[in-house]
């Protein structure tokens, strides 16, 4: 791994602490991309939000 890949690693948000917390629409990305999380993965995690509770509809 080179140094690059360090520093990047380093910043970069740990999987257990991006799952814990959401962020709020105005505030940075959890993915570390700069961008606010309402451009870059809202609709995506609320989709998997949405997948989750509709599987767990299903099996009760």
């Amino acid at each position: 791994m080179g140094l690059w890949e360090k520093v990047l690693s380093f910043f970069a948000p740990r999987e257990e602490e991006a799952a814990g917390r959401i962020p709020g629409r105005n505030e940075p990305c959890w993915c570390g991309s700069g961008i606010k999380y309402k451009k870059c993965h809202l609709d995506a995690d609320m989709l998997k939000q949405k997948q989750k509770h509709i599987a767990s509809c299903r099996k009760s």
